[in-house]
């Protein structure tokens, strides 16, 4: 299987990227503006509401959660992170719209889940977040 990963921005203004395959794929965190998300995609062939599938959550900080409701809400993504993330996105000033209770996925530090063709792990990375 021939996978992407693309960097559609890394910083303290915000972080998000790709991971997919020819047919879909799915964001890892949404720090970035939607408008500018789904640029950023369409720049490199990939359209947002055609091939995105879900967003992973790294932390609960702005520069990685800021477009998280509205991709849940207007684009039915599901969101995936533990419990403990979720708290503390649900928390943050900067989140305007909520997380639909029926577009929340809660998975477990260091417990392997499979989300289509992969196989995602999270750990836990030393950080002055959730």
């Amino acid at each position: 299987m021939k996978i992407k990963f693309i960097s559609l921005g890394s910083g303290s203004s915000g972080n998000s990227y790709y991971l997919g395959t020819y047919e879909y794929g799915f964001l890892i965190d949404a720090g970035l503006p939607v408008r500018t998300i789904k640029k950023s995609l369409k720049d490199v062939g990939i359209s947002l509401e055609e091939k995105v599938r879900a967003v992973f959550v790294t932390h609960d900080h702005a520069d990685h959660i800021k477009a998280l409701g509205a991709l849940a809400n207007k684009l039915y993504l599901p969101v995936y992170t533990t419990k403990l993330v979720h708290r503390g996105i649900n928390q943050n000033y900067c989140i305007s719209e909520k997380i639909p209770a029926t577009m929340q996925y809660f998975v477990e530090k260091e417990k392997p889940f499979r989300f289509r063709d992969f196989t995602v792990t999270p750990f836990p990375v030393p950080h002055d977040a959730i």
